[in-house]
């Protein structure tokens, strides 16, 4: 009846040993592969930053104040090396934001596939994924005084000739998988 709760207890101050072995073995298969500012949504929001307008009082209204980000997207990948042919491609990016959009924070999945057809011919095969990071635009309201009051708008839009209401169709609204990738490699050693 003594063994039992020894046992239990070796076993029990092992299982840190154990987990902190598979998680050294694991970082020692990772790799850092890429780091990056900036994403394709990103620069959609630096698009928007052009030009401006004035309002009825004359004050200038510029777009840069209102696309420019606080602090740029930030992005990281790794890579998890699951056999010699096979990798995981796994990591994160920061999101953005600015006065009048956000791209929300993402994790990024995917993986490397390495395959020899023959002597000195590889094929490798890569694709990520983001999951998540939407990017969203947000609208003003807008006072149009006598002619149509106070109304929610596409704030990029709202000196436009176009009924307020319209505008809010033409607010930029993508998903992370506007960020997605894939590459297909051949490699031929002669």
């Amino acid at each position: 009846m003594v063994v039992r709760p020894v046992l239990a207890l070796v076993c029990l101050s092992l299982l840190p040993v154990a987990g902190e072995v598979r998680a050294q073995a694991f970082w020692e298969r990772t790799a850092l592969i890429d780091a990056y500012r900036g994403s394709h949504r990103s620069s959609v929001a630096a698009g928007l930053r052009e030009g401006g307008y004035e309002l009825s009082g004359g004050a200038a209204v510029r777009f840069r104040d209102w696309y420019s980000p606080r602090w740029p997207e930030v992005t990281v990948l790794f890579l998890t090396e699951l056999s010699p042919a096979f990798g995981l491609i796994w990591g994160a990016s920061s999101g953005e934001r600015g006065v009048k959009y956000r791209i929300a924070p993402a994790l990024h999945l995917g993986f490397v596939w390495r395959h020899a057809p023959f002597d000195g011919a590889e094929v490798t095969v890569a694709a990520v994924h983001p999951l998540f990071g939407r990017m969203r635009e947000f609208p003003c309201v807008a006072d149009y005084g006598a002619l149509g009051g106070i109304q929610t708008v596409n704030c990029r839009l709202a000196a436009a000739p176009v009924p307020p209401e319209d505008t809010l169709q033409h607010m930029v609204d993508l998903s992370g998988r506007s960020d997605a990738w894939v590459t297909v490699g051949f490699r031929l050693d002669f």
